[in-house]
């Protein structure tokens, strides 16, 4: 059996998709570990009691990347273009020698990567390893012809990240903002979405935990009225601010046939919502594969696990994207006529209502999104872990002899 180590963004969008190839690798018998530049112990402990390596307390403030006042800081096109960077590439170097020290600490024969954190490609290769790019996004499979902010931004910082890599004797390829691998580029998604995707990645359809993924709260699902199509709403774990949004939904559902559920992380402590009807719930945190399981329709921002995830259980979607492949991911939804995109911060009352009613009673919706979601009933999380394993066993007898 082999040893891999998983290194991950600090970020439940990062580390929900890593959780089901992490346990089915451990089902396999493989012994996995983490390391993130981040504080992640609690959730891959829960998970899978898996090791985990890096920072045990951030250097940065706990809301340095949410809340208030990053969602405002996001809709600045200058600054939002410099925090791409910094992410990107400003943090590298330290990282580099805090990947080689896990590596060092754990042995693995494979690393796999978020194709986000450069520094792990850096230090697998300086090391030797072998490493899988499994990315959380569609950035693998993006068309040449799709053009974005987020990509535009990536042109302009393309000659400091390819600098970065030759200063360590590489020269990868990127897609959008992420790095393929030249040994096992995998993506989370299949043809029916990504038509025409390129060859060198792997599609394996969706990343589901076959157990729990650490991260679910509580949940009162007998506040829940069978008898109503439930409309979920998320707008995930960092930009989620967005009251006028939510607010704007709250009043468009109040007269509608439907109950409303709405994840609000710390907005939920503030007065700057309205009063909820009798059949909307409001939560700071929702278990949401359980929730997507129950919804009939599923207003998000367009994150690329969240929109993942709706797609496995056959959910049509609103998205209201704000910044970065937000965008790269209504560009598939809509190809595939899965969804739609709506302004929920310009549209009016009647244009949410509207477009709620429309995707929940389309026949042709309801088509295309079982059409997409049997595609997505393919064990992605196993498929994943046997591309993992079958590199591994090969870099472990490459060693051995």
């Amino acid at each position: 059996m082999s040893r891999v180590l998983f290194c991950v963004v600090p970020e439940r969008g990062h580390i929900n998709p890593c959780m089901g190839p992490a346990l089915a690798l451990k089902a396999m018998g493989h012994a996995v570990a983490f390391h993130a530049p981040g504080d992640i112990r609690h959730q891959v402990r829960r998970a899978g009691e898996f090791e985990c390596f890096g920072p045990v307390e951030s250097p940065r403030p706990a809301d340095w990347r949410r809340g208030a006042e990053f969602a405002r800081q996001v809709r600045d096109p200058s600054w939002l273009r410099e925090w791409v960077r910094s992410l990107l590439i400003d943090g590298v170097p330290a990282e580099i020698d805090r990947v080689r020290e896990s590596i060092g600490r754990w042995r693995p024969d494979i690393v796999v990567i978020d194709p986000l954190l450069y520094a792990a490609a850096i230090a697998a290769d300086a090391e030797g390893l072998p490493w899988v790019a499994m990315s959380n996004s569609l950035n693998p499979v993006l068309p040449p012809s799709l053009d974005s902010d987020l990509l535009a931004t990536v042109r302009w910082l393309a000659p400091s990240r390819d600098a970065l890599f030759a200063a360590h004797g590489m020269n990868p390829t990127f897609r959008g903002c992420d790095v393929i691998s030249p040994w096992l580029t995998i993506a989370f998604t299949t043809e029916a979405l990504a038509a025409d995707a390129p060859l060198d990645v792997a599609l394996v359809g969706p990343s589901l935990p076959a157990t729990l993924r650490g991260d679910e709260p509580d949940f009162s699902w007998e506040r829940l009225d069978p008898a109503l199509p439930l409309v979920y709403m998320s707008l995930g774990s960092q930009i989620y601010y967005q009251p006028q949004m939510f607010s704007k939904v709250i009043e468009a559902t109040r007269d509608l046939p439907v109950q409303l559920v709405l994840s609000l992380a710390d907005l939920l402590d503030t007065t700057e919502l309205p009063m909820l009807g009798p059949h909307m719930h409001a939560v700071r945190y929702a278990p949401q594969l359980a929730m997507l399981d129950r919804a009939s329709l599923f207003i998000t921002h367009g994150g690329a696990n969240s929109v993942m995830e709706a797609l496995s259980f056959g959910v049509p979607m609103i998205i209201s994207p704000l910044c970065n492949d937000q965008f790269h991911q209504v560009h598939f939804v809509e190809r595939a006529g899965v969804g739609r995109r709506l302004d929920l911060e310009h549209a009016s009352r009647d244009d949410i209502a509207d477009a709620i009613t429309g995707l929940m009673t389309s026949e042709q919706v309801k088509a295309n999104v079982a059409r997409v979601a049997e595609s997505y009933r393919r064990p992605g999380s196993t498929e994943a872990a046997q591309l993992i394993s079958e590199l591994a066993a090969g870099n472990r007898r490459a060693t051995a002899s």
